[in-house]
């Protein structure tokens, strides 16, 4: 076990992990690639320990972990292109190189942050994976953890090198702790292999030395450490500079560039939508007379405080047309006509008016996502498309079958749910049909109790506001369009009624015949679906912003025939009374897939799938840690239960507490009788006069075992030798005591000899002792054999 350098491995793994913490700026949402990067990088590590046990060529072992990287890699990314499901083929590699070109073109068409589609996943967690060779390899295989730190360091400028802003300092502070340990671990060892491995106490006359060197060395490293992060904060430096295009795009630094822009498609509702520079993005010309907002995003899945898009599979129609509008032919509409003639927005985003119709764009250069949403292949400058502007009516928004509805568009954020529901009983009313609901919540929120602003509210000096982004926004009542469109939606939710978010530009301004759309166009807005409509845009941030909302979207002047708390799209809804009824679902039978808040169980329940991941890798850290103190712990039963008589489960018991010594640095001369051998263990170990008479009652016992009459009582010596073993242990440094109980020799010789027969080819000659292990300390000499006297004479 020692060959496979456990504790090594994991710190590897870990640094490999703690310098992927960056990637969470640059690709979203983090889930979708960090589970299987983890997965490579502890494939890696597991992959490397062993490798290192059954072959000592170092070229080997990186060998056998890059195949096992790249059969990870495909059985991950790879599915549908392999032999019997298992084994990689041509047409593997060939998929695996669609996905990367796919990763190459979002990371140059996008800024930060980028969404995780299949490409991205695959690319990131190869990266993350083969940084995990690298590191492994330097620090574990080859015994170089000071070199380590190169990949390490490459992996974290990947990041800080595609970043909108300048990286934080703080982000490197993970990392490099953990190379520290890395560094500092080989240190000590590499210092304690110039001398005898003597028995010292971490105090006093008779300290071990090599406690001195590296506390030293930990606080020489930290302060190091300290002064990289501070100093760069107080010493002028120049503008950010990025190594590389597309990701690394930055209206304020040097490097990166290229005209085009694009909006995240996963928004933060705790950060600015988009950027205000007046740069143009667009440029058409339209038929209408009130322009519709250009539509270029659908997100429609909400977590912790982000919104994210929930699948990224497209199609292209067969009849190469886009498909018309779900609105049944009833619903009153005309038809309008936009033509860009100068795009500047990045593919595979392309700005369209909801309902656009026709084939506006070469064929091969675009497709469709299951939720509707056009989408570029390649660049088109110019072109011009049809679009459905509906004008219902007021009975056309429900009424009819919703059998057809997503449970996941009904979904709300458990955090925040408490304080949608109840803004939702104090705003509307029991009897009120799906659309007065969305037309009073629109109402409610265009109202004058809420502010826009791009400067969210900050947090009181006794931090009594919410932490989750959604609840904060309806107490302090101030944010911007996405706090408003999620507000929305999710109060829809709350209602019965399927809502989403889209994200794209405000029509723009005149510039004579044109109109002219600006990087500071960037808006959010929901929409709400209805059975007989389809997906319809509300506008619930205030007109300052977004302009005048839909005209069906508005509360009528005449409220007789309403329960709505406003009679106008401007006015509060202040005067409403709070609904008394409890909460209801407007669509009677629609599954209701949010998650009951009222008691203890259901909040476990949100918490465990919130958190699954997390619970996921602890749970397998934890089982981690406790494979080798359970096969000593087995081995100890072992040795009793098969011990035929008093003797043997004495010897046992003997055994078990020199190879527990051991862990802890104690070891028994070779040699030596059990008495020379109590003798020596008492002084190194400073016993107790206590813990000295529990080592002689052993050792007595011991002598009784082995020369006394066969079949004679012997006493118990399990509870004197426990007694022994706490004494010894308690006078170690913390470090050697966790050591000694999360890898004991007991359970790794356990293992060894459980799984001896994995890995050999060749069965090997046995040698030695009966478990094939030559002895020393613990396992040589008098003090475990029977071939001496009583006092120690031969």
């Amino acid at each position: 076990m020692n060959r496979a350098r456990p504790v090594e491995a994991l710190l590897a793994a870990l640094a490999t992990i703690a310098v992927a913490l960056p990637l969470t700026t640059l690709f979203s949402p983090t889930a979708l690639w960090f589970r299987p990067s983890l997965l490579l990088v502890m494939l890696v590590a597991l992959g490397g320990m062993g490798a290192r046990l059954v072959t000592s060529s170092r070229v080997g072992v990186v060998a056998i972990q890059a195949l096992l990287l790249l059969q990870g890699a495909a059985m991950l990314h790879g599915q549908g292109h392999l032999w019997k499901n298992v084994v990689p083929v041509p047409d593997t590699g060939a998929a695996l190189g669609v996905l990367l070109t796919q990763a190459y073109e979002t990371v140059t068409n996008y800024t930060a942050p980028a969404p995780a589609n299949r490409g991205t996943i695959l690319a990131v967690s190869l990266l993350l994976g083969l940084t995990a060779v690298a590191v492994d390899a330097c620090a574990v295989t080859f015994r170089s953890p000071a070199v380590a730190g190169i990949p390490l360091l490459a992996a974290f400028l990947s990041s800080a090198t595609n970043s909108g802003e300048g990286l934080g300092a703080l982000w490197a502070i993970p990392p490099a702790l953990v190379w520290l340990a890395l560094v500092g671990r080989q240190g000590v060892r590499a210092m304690r292999a110039w001398g005898t491995a003597a028995t010292r106490d971490s105090r006093g006359p008779f300290a071990d030395p090599t406690t001195v060197f590296s506390t030293t060395g930990r606080v020489v490293g930290v302060t190091a450490l300290a002064v990289a992060v501070v100093l760069p904060g107080l010493v002028p430096h120049l503008p950010t500079t990025f190594l590389a295009d597309g990701l690394g795009q930055s209206s304020n630094a040097r490097g990166g560039g290229g005209g085009a822009v694009r909006l995240s498609t996963s928004v933060d509702i705790a950060r600015d939508l988009g950027s205000q520079s007046t740069d143009p993005v667009l440029r058409y010309v339209t038929t209408a007379e009130d322009p519709q907002p250009l539509r270029v995003g659908i997100l429609d899945t909400y977590r912790r405080g982000s919104w994210g898009a929930r699948s990224d599979f497209t199609f292209v129609p067969q009849d190469g047309r886009i498909p018309d509008p779900t609105a049944g032919p009833s619903v009153p509409r005309k038809v309008e006509r936009i033509t860009v003639t100068q795009n500047n927005i990045g593919v595979p985003q392309v700005a369209l008016p909801e309902n656009s119709t026709g084939s506006p764009f070469p064929d091969g250069s675009w497709n469709i996502s299951v939720e509707g949403l056009v989408q570029l292949t390649r660049p088109v400058a110019e072109y011009s498309a049809e679009y459905v502007v509906l004008d219902p009516e007021a009975t056309q928004f429900g009424g009819a079958d919703q059998s057809d509805v997503d449970g996941r568009d009904l979904v709300l954020e458990p955090r925040s749910e408490e304080a949608v529901r109840s803004l939702l009983d104090e705003i509307t009313d029991s009897g009120d049909t799906p659309l007065e609901v969305a037309r009073a919540i629109q109402a409610h929120l265009r109202g004058n109790e809420y502010t826009y602003s791009l400067e969210l509210a900050e947090d009181t000096g006794d931090s009594t506001l919410p932490e989750e982004p959604l609840a904060r926004f309806l107490e302090t009542k101030r944010g911007y369009c996405v706090q408003f469109a999620s507000a929305m939606i999710m109060l829809a939710r709350a209602a019965g009624i399927p809502a989403r978010m889209a994200v794209g530009f405000l029509p723009g301004t005149a510039d004579g015949d044109e109109r002219v759309v600006r990087v500071s166009d960037a808006h959010a807005w929901p929409e709400l679906k209805f059975p007989q409509l389809g997906w319809v845009r509300f506008e619930p941030t205030p007109g300052s912003r977004s302009g005048v909302a839909p005209d069906y979207s508005l509360v009528p002047t005449d409220t007789g025939s309403s329960g709505s708390p406003s009679a106008s799209a401007t006015t509060p809804s202040s005067s409403a009374a709070p609904s008394a009824g409890p909460t209801r679902d407007l669509n009677d039978g629609l599954t209701d897939t949010t998650t009951d808040t009222g008691g203890a169980a259901g909040s476990v329940v949100r918490f465990t799938s919130d958190h699954l991941t997390s619970i996921g890798v602890g749970l397998l850290v934890v089982l981690a840690a406790c494979v080798v103190p359970l096969g000593a712990w087995l081995s100890r039963r072992r040795s009793r239960g098969d011990a035929r008589d008093d003797a043997e489960r004495v010897e046992a018991e003997w055994q078990s507490l020199l190879l527990r010594l051991q862990d802890i640095g104690y070891v028994a001369p070779d040699g030596s009788t059990p008495r020379q051998a109590s003798r020596q263990l008492g002084k190194a170990a400073y016993l107790t006069q206590d813990e000295t008479d529990a080592l002689g009652r052993v050792v007595t016992t011991l002598e009784n075992a082995r020369y006394a009459r066969p079949g004679s009582a012997l006493d118990d010596v399990g509870p004197d030798a426990s007694t022994v073993w706490r004494g010894a242990l308690s006078r170690r440094r913390r470090l050697d005591r966790v050591r000694a109980l999360l890898l004991p020799e007991e359970g790794r010789r356990h293992w060894r000899s459980a799984f001896s027969g994995l890995g050999r080819l060749v069965p090997r000659r046995r040698t030695g002792g009966g478990d094939g292990t030559t002895g020393g300390g613990a396992t040589g000499g008098g003090a475990t054999g029977g071939g001496s006297s009583p006092d120690g004479t031969p």
